[in-house]
């Protein structure tokens, strides 16, 4: 506490003129304080995802499709009256407490009047109910019987169009010396992010559309990419029709289980909304996102009778992969006349190092190793689901046209190598009074184990725990998983993991997690066994109707390489960064939110100096609901002694795209999103944002260097519907 003590001295102009400005919000806001109409409390949808993303530690993260999914609810609302367990679950933003809770209230007192009646469930807070107000009705809607004419052309149409680009020259578009002579620039196209997209959809009933997108330095309608645009997708997507619960054609999202097998898109792992820790996600969704590797691609459906449930789905696309060695042309004909297996397109290639999944084609390298593989998948699930128990079997079968071997490393040799992957698992949901148990148990071909198995569990309204264990072997082996985890992959792990969801008094929440874990291998920059422990503590305070505020700390501490270590095996020393955050929302009126935080954070090797950071920032929302001008802007400020001591923030954006990059060493950042709706069917988005540095002379390595100490970014936006 005494390292933070000093990054609190050494900036105290920041921090007086930012609590002041604390200070101020909260007098306005009470002096604004009186019953809000319903308009008043619906949250934003890019509030809920900001709220469900904050954790995330990641500048680009591609929840595009759940995005979206939020704003077709509501468009299309679920009918409390006649919602099923899966339809509250599809929402993502209820706990199986919570949608259990909705579902005994319904059988115990009758149908919902209106959707106000939820705080009349004992297991949903006060926020909770706000938060899913918008997306919910109690009214007589039915979402299944809807003719098929009306499916088809009573919905809506959009058609988005997106430009965006850094404003500073980089170095990657400068004609340079390559390393064959010749002199060019680095990236073969313009700086130019483009993006277009067609969408129709009725709700969430059917969804058919084309997205299009190039990169910054790929080319266009030229050279390589003589067909316009570097990525294609399309999808088609029925829900409800018959006794198909899901039906998918082209580019589909596949969750199954707890996530040790298969899970695309949204994944909750470790965060302050510790009571989400169990996926209740439908198994398949349309995708509608730029991703160009976090997809499949083919057919997928699932088929209801009665409480049993039939998912089947199979995908065939190329993929990115760094081509090692290929096949000689006679060695390619000698087997062709053998009648041995056909070759794929890309029979020359034998093996591959490993997958490439940023989807960027700008160089003579990257587009060398363009599609350099084909990847085929299928599989299925199969169980029985009704609201209290839920049993399903889980199988997915990968095969690719070339062999996968990682470059040989000792923390690595357990790794996948060869040409197909098959995978198996049970996963189960069972609840049994106030005690929810769930999990999944899985096995990979080469024998190796994979287990999650949880426990949510409400005590009393006001006091609910979580608890999760993990036990990940070594050998597990998958390649489309994303379950709960401290590591990015589901392997060479055992962890335990408490939450604690807490109201003591009146419009006071605390939320704490303890999440203890060991590395019984090596990993990579961790050359021995390893541990680590995460803690979070956060207490949350809501005044007034229109404050919100909370303060965080979270800690973790993890054995890594030591720095700078002279050894040929590195040693290990316990490494901790730690953080604490102070959030204020003051909502001054139905047109001016106001958002400010305060975070610092600090990193501490075993045996070296403490690195500090702070970051502060100022948000000023303006939605005015009858004008058609609505802006959001951002100032922030920060400091920090390192990269380790860098700190995340969320950051708004045009519709559809959002980021929470790092900050850090010394400057600050703006950005300002504006957003007019000239008509009623059109709307017209542009940002502006750029990063400034005091310490720094060049910004970027490589060919994203950039010869200035800012980095300056614009994205316009343009939407028609009809």
């Amino acid at each position: 506490m005494q390292q933070f003590y000093l990054v609190l001295r050494n900036n105290v102009s920041l921090w007086t003129v930012m609590f002041v400005l604390l200070f101020a919000q909260v007098k306005v806001a009470q002096a604004q304080d009186k019953p809000a109409s319903k308009d008043d409390n619906l949250p934003a949808v890019d509030e809920l995802i900001e709220n469900l993303t904050e954790d995330t530690e990641d500048a680009e993260v591609d929840y595009d499709t759940d995005q979206e999914r939020l704003y077709d609810y509501l468009q299309s609302p679920v009918n409390l009256n006649k919602a099923s367990y899966e339809d509250l679950a599809d929402l993502g933003l209820l706990s199986e407490t919570q949608i259990n809770g909705i579902l005994n209230y319904r059988e115990t007192v009758g149908k919902f009047i209106t959707e106000y009646e939820l705080q009349s469930v004992p297991e949903l807070d006060l926020e909770t109910c706000r938060r899913i107000s918008p997306f919910v009705t109690a009214g007589e809607l039915d979402d299944y019987n809807i003719p098929f004419y009306k499916l088809m052309y009573e919905g809506q149409n959009q058609v988005f169009m997106r430009w965006q680009r850094v404003l500073e020259e980089q170095a990657g578009y400068v004609s340079d010396t390559l390393t064959d002579g010749s002199v060019a620039p680095v990236y073969k196209g313009s700086p130019y992010r483009l993006y277009a997209r067609y969408r129709y959809n009725y709700g969430n009933k059917i969804s058919y559309g084309v997205t299009a997108e190039k990169d910054p330095g790929e080319e266009f309608f030229k050279g390589s990419q003589k067909r316009g645009f570097d990525f294609y997708s399309a999808h088609l997507y029925l829900r409800n029709i018959g006794p198909f619960k899901h039906i998918a054609l082209g580019d589909y999202e596949l969750r199954l289980g707890q996530g040790l097998i298969a899970w695309t898109g949204l994944a909750f792992r470790k965060g302050s909304f510790v009571m989400n820790i169990a996926r209740n996600n439908q198994p398949v969704k349309a995708y509608t996102s730029v991703n160009e590797s976090l997809f499949f691609r083919g057919a997928a459906a699932t088929v209801g009778f009665d409480k049993w449930e039939l998912t089947v789905f199979g995908s065939y696309k190329p993929i990115d992969a760094n081509v090692t060695a290929l096949t000689p042309v006679d060695t390619l004909i000698q087997e062709g006349e053998e009648g041995d297996l056909p070759l794929p397109d890309d029979g020359d290639v034998e093996e591959v190092s490993s997958l490439l999944l940023s989807g960027f084609h700008r160089t003579n390298a990257e587009l060398a190793d363009r599609h350099s593989l084909k990847q085929f998948v299928s599989g299925g699930s199969f169980g029985y689901k009704s609201r209290k128990l839920s049993v399903a079997v889980n199988t997915i079968y990968t095969r690719f046209s070339a062999s996968l071997q990682p470059t040989v490393a000792a923390y690595n040799q357990y790794r996948f190598s060869g040409r197909q992957l098959l995978n198996s698992s049970i996963d189960y949901r069972f609840l049994w009074r106030n005690f929810h148990f769930f999990g999944e148990t899985a096995v990979s071909d080469n024998g190796g184990l994979a287990t999650l198995n949880g426990l949510l569990l409400a005590v009393d309204p006001k006091v609910s725990f979580s608890f999760l264990h993990r036990y990940y072997q070594r050998n597990y082996q998958s390649l489309f998983a994303v379950p709960f985890a401290e590591s990015t992959l589901p392997n060479n792990e055992n962890g335990t993991f408490i939450g604690a969801f807490i109201k003591p008094i009146r419009k006071v929440e605390i939320s704490a997690y303890a999440d203890v874990y060991k590395h019984p291998w090596l990993r990579f920059l961790t050359d021995a066994p390893s541990h680590g422990a995460d803690y979070l503590l956060q207490v949350s305070y809501k005044p007034l109707r229109a404050v919100e505020m909370y303060m965080r700390f979270r800690t973790e501490t993890k054995g890594r390489n030591q720095p700078n270590n002279i050894t040929q095996t590195d040693y290990l020393s316990n490494q901790t960064r730690s953080s604490l955050r102070f959030h204020l929302q003051c909502k001054l009126s139905n047109t001016v939110t106001l958002k400010s935080r305060v975070e610092g954070a600090w990193f501490k090797t075993q045996n070296g100096s403490t690195e500090r950071g702070v970051m502060i920032y100022q948000d000023i929302n303006f939605k005015p609901l009858s004008s058609p001008v609505s802006f959001n802007t951002r100032f922030a400020l920060f400091d920090t002694d390192s990269y380790n001591a860098r700190i995340y923030a969320y950051e708004n954006d045009v519709l559809y795209v959002f980021s929470v990059p790092p900050y850090y060493n010394r400057g600050s950042r703006f950005y300002a999103v504006l957003r007019y709706t000239p008509f009623k069917n059109m709307d017209i988005w542009l940002r502006y944002a750029q990063t400034y540095w005091a310490d720094q002379k060049t910004i970027g390595t490589g060919p994203e260097q950039v010869n200035a100490n800012h980095r300056s970014e614009v994205r316009a936006m343009l939407r028609v519907k009809f």
